[in-house]
């Protein structure tokens, strides 16, 4: 079992992006733009509960149940990444973009809650809050090493890796999107350094994308990203059916595009899969987001591991520099298409 003095730091909250000033305005009045109506005590929309990696019930979380933990709410709607110094005005109310403040500000008060006595550092999110942990990891670390000497820090992107692919017609969705949230909220200053002295002026929105940033990430990671993941599927790709459990109500062409679509992701994870630093769970299920679920994280099976095991198996080697169990395997990717019997409908499948 690993030590207590992990610190799961920056449990961070997933919720979308706003995508346009009226949207960012209707954000603005929800928790996840806004802590006015937060509980006194608790955190609202904490993804998945105290579950999964996070349970303190060290019979179905034995590597995890005794570490410190936190969870870090969404507020800025650009994946903790938005650096404006005035707000925006919009229908005579200012909105407020300052989501690298916000990390900022939680990492100080991290450090001071014992953080800063930690030996193993974790960052980790789901869906917004996964592409976060792309975008924030060396920052992180690199603020943890600064103020805790001797600290190893890893990251855990859990559904994460949101492509920049054109739906089933041919057409750009979501990108045209996370090209407004890049411009218009100033993540140019707050998102990978080395990723933003690479690209142009021009090109700067392509370090908000996690398939851009993450050849320039240093610190290591474990990727959760199901290779056909359900929102994406949704949002981005824009199926018109639904392959759960496959083919579900799928044509014998759809299946196609959602087969393509898993080749184009693997080939854009190419640089995290042959980085040797990095691991990953990488399923074939369609669903969204799930270390934080406690039958997904320790369930659901891909080259005879759970993610569960697959993670220890990693920061055995990556933390603690042994080597795992003879077979035992830092990264797995799920071959079977559509059928993987361990794919689970808890694990928010969008397209039922």
């Amino acid at each position: 079992m690993l030590s207590s003095s992990i610190f799961l730091s920056g449990r961070l909250e997933g919720g979308g992006w706003c995508a346009s000033l009226s949207d960012c305005e209707a954000r603005s009045k929800t928790d996840i733009g806004s802590s006015a109506n937060w509980p006194a005590t608790g955190c609202p929309g904490m993804d998945g509960g105290s579950n999964g990696m996070f349970s303190n019930d060290c019979s179905t979380n034995p590597y995890f149940c005794t570490a410190n933990g936190a969870h870090l709410n969404y507020c800025d709607g650009a994946s903790f990444s938005s650096s404006l110094s005035s707000p925006i005005m919009y229908n005579g109310s200012p909105l407020y973009f300052r989501g690298r403040s916000i990390l900022d500000e939680s990492l100080t008060a991290l450090l001071n809650l014992g953080m800063n006595e930690a030996s193993l550092v974790i960052l980790k999110g789901c869906s917004a809050g996964g592409l976060a942990t792309f975008l924030h990891a060396d920052y992180v670390s690199s603020f943890v090493k600064a103020h805790v000497p001797g600290a190893i820090v890893v990251a855990i992107p859990d559904a994460g890796f949101f492509m920049d692919h054109n739906n089933t017609l041919g057409n750009p969705t979501w990108t045209p999107l996370y090209q407004w949230v890049a411009s218009t909220l100033n993540v140019s200053t707050s998102v990978n350094s080395a990723c933003a002295a690479f690209y142009p002026q021009s090109e700067q929105w392509r370090c908000f994308m996690a398939q851009y940033v993450a050849p320039f990430i240093q610190t290591p990671l474990f990727l959760a990203q199901d290779t056909m993941d359900s929102w994406q599927m949704t949002n981005i790709f824009q199926l018109p059916c639904n392959p759960y459990h496959g083919p579900g109500n799928c044509n014998a062409s759809e299946l196609e595009m959602v087969r393509q679509f898993r080749r184009d992701m693997l080939k854009a994870l190419q640089p995290v899969l042959t980085n040797p630093i990095h691991g990953g769970f990488y399923t074939a299920c369609v669903q969204h987001c799930h270390s934080n679920i406690d039958a997904c994280y320790n369930s659901e099976i891909v080259q005879n591991q759970s993610m569960s095991e697959t993670l220890q198996y990693w920061l055995q080697k990556t933390v603690n520099s042994t080597t795992p169990p003879a077979g035992a395997l830092t990264t797995v990717i799920d071959g079977d298409e559509f059928n993987n019997p361990t794919c689970t409908a808890s694990c928010s499948p969008y397209l039922q």
